[in-house]
């Protein structure tokens, strides 16, 4: 038996598994932080609404949070903000879904966590910047160019284009 704690976006829906169809709840999340597997979100906040459908439970709603990672210019922290769009049924019973689709648990509960780690991955750049005018390393002596000049002299044009030097030389005068 493994130690796991539950998820904190686990929620009960085994009462609605006998309403009757198109009964909705609203339901509002704010978590200053949050595990979500191996991610961490700092803050999690929106809504999301469940609605009973002959299927299971439809889940449809926005939620806001940030994820830190690092910048592909400076290798600095970058906070990027994120906006994950829940639009997801869950199946029930368990036994009629589609190979690869979430379910809710015979106990009733629905675990939004790997849907929300899901949509984070997605959300997430490929390639983060920790802020639009971000000046990168210097590619002489890797100093952080946002704290400052590295004070290395420009790199000297290739010989072998040298003639090319010469006509944006000649057309600038």
């Amino acid at each position: 038996m493994t130690n796991k704690r539950p998820s904190r976006l686990r929620f009960n829906f085994g009462f609605f598994l006998e309403s009757t169809l198109g009964t909705s709840r609203t339901i509002e999340l704010s978590y200053p932080t949050i595990q979500v597997e191996d991610l961490t979100l700092s803050p999690l906040a929106g809504t999301f609404t469940a609605t009973r459908t002959s299927e299971g439970v439809y889940v449809s709603g926005t939620l806001n949070s940030t994820v830190v990672s690092e910048c592909v210019r400076c290798l600095e922290e970058a906070i990027v903000p994120i906006q994950l769009q829940l639009d997801d049924l869950f199946y029930y019973p368990p036994h009629t879904a589609p190979e690869g689709e979430y379910t809710i648990g015979e106990d009733g509960f629905i675990d939004l966590a790997p849907l929300v780690r899901e949509l984070t991955v997605l959300e997430t750049p490929i390639q983060p910047i920790c802020r639009p005018d971000c000046q990168g390393l210097c590619m002489e002596c890797g100093k952080n160019l946002n704290e400052g000049d590295c004070g290395c002299e420009p790199n000297p044009i290739d010989p072998r284009l040298s003639a090319l030097q010469q006509l944006l030389n000649s057309k600038d005068n």
